[in-house]
């Protein structure tokens, strides 16, 4: 039977390995729970998670500066997994600091690696998102499955192609091809000679056409000679001031003015025809009275050439009464 004494050995042994355990968990728990740290978190989509635990490593350029404190799916966006980071108080994060999965060693653990951002960006707050980024090794891999897919996708066609009914509609088209070739071959033999001419006279339309292309680039030298005058520099320079002249003057403005003068000269035409008409009344009266004037002169013209003493007795009128006779 266990003694009494080795009963009170084995408790203090026990209460002494609590004690160190106790210990041990408040040396290393402890500064963690009681230093200031800061969270963010980050937000990552489309890429493979595995291997990522909390508690993994979070590195800055390659310095550990805290750890992964958890991992959830967001509930907003299924395609969406946050990772909530705990970082050491004072590790400068920026809103341009971007974060990457990258691998830990062979093992196939994966840790957080922070990229700085500038110096002169401005801090992001504790709480916020940092932006994920994909890293080389992603792109890699990624670019890998790419290439597996397509080289997948090229041999099933060439096993498709390869088949047995390809085979036969292969074959098909090769011998169809020989006997369109024969043919082919039969026309060009019987038609030699029609083929020399046609070629004699393609000679002969090319040696035309070169021809025409001398003629033709002696045409665009002497335009471009006539462009590149002194009248043709001097009519360009006129027409360019005269474009500039227009483009200086206010052309609304002078269709205004112009609108404004043609419309006092309408009223000024008018006020002329309404003077005019006045004018041509009181002229024609003038002249009735010049020609009643007239013939009053010639009647008295005609009574001093019939009888010139009526300048010095007057004129009598005419079967007048005898004023004498009444009385």
């Amino acid at each position: 039977m266990v003694s009494r004494s080795q009963k009170i050995r084995l408790g203090i042994f026990v209460t002494l390995a609590i004690a160190v355990f106790v210990g041990t968990l408040v040396v290393i728990v402890a500064p963690r729970m009681f230093e200031d740290r800061e969270t963010y978190k980050i937000g990552f989509r489309d890429v493979s998670l595995s291997g990522l635990q909390e508690g993994s490593a979070v590195k800055y350029q390659g310095l550990t500066v805290g750890y992964v404190s958890d991992i959830s799916i967001d509930p907003d966006d299924i395609g969406r997994v946050l990772v909530t980071i705990s970082l050491e108080e004072g590790t400068p994060i920026r809103k341009d600091t971007r974060a990457q999965i990258a691998y830990l060693g062979i093992t196939g653990l994966k840790t957080i690696e922070l990229k700085s951002g500038s110096p002169d960006a401005p801090s992001l707050e504790p709480g916020s998102f940092i932006e994920s980024s994909r890293s080389i090794t992603q792109e890699i891999t990624g670019r890998a499955e790419t290439l597996a897919e397509k080289t997948e996708i090229i041999l099933n066609n060439l096993i498709e192609l390869t088949s047995a009914e390809r085979r036969i509609q292969f074959t098909k088209v090769a011998e169809n091809t020989s006997e369109t070739l024969e043919q082919l071959n039969m026309i060009l033999e019987q038609n030699q000679d029609s083929f020399a001419r046609t070629m004699d006279n393609v000679e002969t339309f090319s040696y035309q056409l070169d021809g025409v292309t001398a003629t033709t680039r002696d045409i665009l030298d002497r335009v471009n000679h006539f462009t590149r005058s002194d009248t043709v520099q001097q009519m360009i320079g006129n027409f360019s001031t005269f474009s500039q002249s227009l483009t200086e003057a206010d052309i609304v403005r002078l269709i205004s003015e112009l609108n404004i003068t043609l419309e006092k000269t309408n009223v000024m035409l008018q006020d002329v025809e309404i003077t005019f008409s006045k004018s041509r009344t009181d002229l024609v009266y003038t002249i009735e009275t010049l020609k009643e004037s007239v013939e009053y002169l010639n009647q008295f013209s005609r009574l001093i050439s019939e009888d010139p003493s009526v300048l010095i007795r007057g004129a009598e009128p005419k079967n007048a009464p005898d004023f004498k006779l009444e009385q």
